[in-house]
């Protein structure tokens, strides 16, 4: 839930010891314990009446979703090829006999 790492769970006790005082140190953190132990039971609960609540209409509308698809055909896996340039409606004509482009002007 709150994703510590062992160096900040030490320095949050060392800060503790230092702001607490050790005679009140191991109580806070009992209470501390518990608390986060509530907190994770009451999420648990809520979450899984979540999930028997909306459980079966995201069931629903899955199976939908998956008929809707294959209403349509077989969905097409294949990426779509890349888009071609266009082409001018008239072909372009060359005065060279090997069909490359024609020079414009002459030389020199």
């Amino acid at each position: 839930m709150f994703n510590l790492s062992g160096s900040e769970v030490l320095f949050l006790l060392l800060a503790g010891l230092v702001v607490l005082g050790p005679e009140r140190l191991p109580g806070v953190v009992r209470r501390a314990g518990r608390l986060y132990g509530d907190l994770r039971r009451a999420a648990g609960g809520v979450e899984r009446e979540l999930r028997e609540t909306f459980g079966e209409p995201a069931a629903e509308m899955k199976d939908t979703m998956r008929s809707a698809a294959t209403m349509f055909g077989v969905p097409d896996d294949e990426p779509s090829p890349p888009m071609r340039p266009e082409r001018s409606a008239a072909p372009e004509t060359s005065s060279e006999p090997d069909g490359g482009p024609s020079e414009e002007g002459g030389r020199g």
